[in-house]
């Protein structure tokens, strides 16, 4: 009886050994266990906290462009509103480039040519470019260098109300000719005969013949041709005769006379 009692008790013995040693290993695979899922959750919490800074940071980039575009849009609008001296240096400006205007996106629109900027310490090609102007029927006035005191100078260009035209001007009519008759003279000799004139084709309608004449030179008598003359408004032509007088001859010359 005591036998059978010792074997079974070596039996429990052999049997529950295994389990008293398995239970440390089990408790250190559960640490490991729970260590490895801490890792885990600390890898995936930092990769979400990297993705929110990689995300804030693309953010920021992208505010950041926005105020730097709309300050650069200010900074032109106000340069264009109220013009000034934009950019000094020493250099002068390269020659202007051709452009090729593309298509306006609207009649509306106005191009505004490229220009030459300073940037850097050197010159940097500023190209075209469409607008519409803030207000209808403004105009684009063109940016500009100009050499002062040795210095190059850019004034940017603005947009500016078109010139009004100028104002009529309207002057007198200039005061109507008047004609004194010529000087008349005497002389002791009587003039020739007439001459016959063959009258030259008339000029147009509103032409007139006089004929030719005697006059006295101050010597001799000389011919002075006919010719046509254009008929002036308000005014007959008188023409230049002789009159004979008791002792001389009296010449009258050809004048204009009001009516």
């Amino acid at each position: 009886m005591k036998t059978v009692i010792g074997i079974t008790s070596l039996l429990l013995c052999v049997g529950a050994a295994p389990r008293v040693r398995a239970q440390p290993e089990s408790e250190e695979m559960r640490r490991e266990h729970r260590e490895s899922k801490e890792r885990r959750h600390d890898d995936r919490e930092q990769r979400r906290e990297q993705r929110h800074d990689e995300h804030e940071v693309r953010r920021e980039e992208r505010h950041d462009e926005h105020e730097m575009r709309r300050e650069e849009h200010e900074q032109r609008r106000e340069m264009e509103h109220h013009p000034g001296p934009l950019y000094r240096a020493r250099m002068a400006p390269p020659a202007m480039r051709q452009e090729v205007r593309p298509m306006a996106p609207s009649p509306r629109h106005i191009w505004i040519g490229g220009y030459w900027g300073w940037e850097g310490g050197r010159h940097v090609w500023m190209g075209g470019r469409w607008e519409l102007p803030p207000q209808n029927g403004q105009i684009w006035i063109e940016g500009r260098w100009v050499n002062e005191g040795g210095d190059w100078v850019f004034t940017p260009g603005y947009w500016s109300a078109p010139a009004a035209p100028p104002a009529p001007v309207y002057a007198p009519p200039p005061p109507q000719p008047v004609y004194a008759p010529p000087a008349e003279m005497s002389v002791n000799v009587a003039p020739p005969p007439p001459r016959y004139e063959a009258t030259p084709p008339q000029p147009g309608p509103g032409y007139f013949w006089i004929a030719g004449s005697w006059h006295w030179d101050g010597r001799q008598h000389v011919w002075s041709p006919g010719r046509w003359e254009a008929r002036r408004a308000g005014w007959v032509w008188v023409p230049a005769h002789w009159e004979a007088g008791p002792h001389h001859w009296r010449y009258r010359p050809g004048h204009w006379r009001a009516q």
